[in-house]
């Protein structure tokens, strides 16, 4: 069962799921641009008849739209007399293409640094949805691009893995996935010697030395 999207949370991780479920159970083409309910014209002065089938699976989506909302977001858009006419409410308000949101991102992107206090796993995250939410925009990050961000993002203690992979490898590129990887393992090295968050705790008692002074 999926978590109700509220508006707060990860618009697009959301939609990566919901569309996953309509792909199950063969409803995807309901949210596709130029969807319609009625029948295939054979020409053009044919009167517009509804598809039952098309009618029947709209309502499906649209209830199913319903259950993974709550009620906030789908008061919102519940006066839709489609299920295509919702989701592109939802789209508008939530997946903003505006040019201050592109720049933002890009921004973002450029200035990506991981959070010393978390784990490689949890800052990955973070710059994976960041990628996530550049492509909803039709903004492509190559593979080299997101590996050089991530590596020059990795904190001060990482310091010695950037070096090597920058001038050691004796490589012209080099890939995320060998990137992580080896941020993995450097991970696991560092907090074996006890060396992760030693410098932070070095300079808390270098303050509480100076307090007790």
């Amino acid at each position: 069962e999926m978590d109700k999207f509220d508006g707060r949370g990860d618009f697009g991780m959301w939609k990566y799921k919901l569309m996953g479920q309509l792909e199950i159970q063969g409803l995807s083409e309901v949210l596709k641009d130029g969807a319609t309910l009625y029948r295939p014209q054979v020409k053009p002065e044919d009167e517009l008849v509804l598809d039952p089938k098309k009618v029947t699976k709209d309502v499906r989506v649209k209830y199913l739209l319903g259950s993974c909302l709550s009620d906030v977001i789908l008061r919102k858009i519940m006066h839709e007399e489609t299920a295509l006419g919702m989701w592109k409410v939802l789209e508008s308000d939530y997946q903003t293409k505006s040019l201050p949101n592109r720049i933002y991102l890009k921004q973002m992107f450029a200035s990506y640094k991981m959070e010393e206090g978390k784990s490689i796993e949890e800052n990955m995250d973070s710059f994976l949805k960041l990628i996530a939410d550049l492509a909803s925009l039709n903004i492509k990050m190559s593979d080299d691009d997101q590996a050089i961000q991530v590596l020059l993002g990795l904190p001060p203690p990482y310091e010695p893995l950037v070096h090597t992979l920058k001038y050691g490898m004796g490589k012209d590129t080099i890939t995320l996935r060998e990137v992580t990887a080896s941020a993995y393992a450097k991970e696991v090295e560092l907090k074996q010697k006890g060396l992760l968050g030693k410098s932070k705790s070095a300079s808390d008692g270098l303050i509480q030395a100076r307090l007790a002074v």
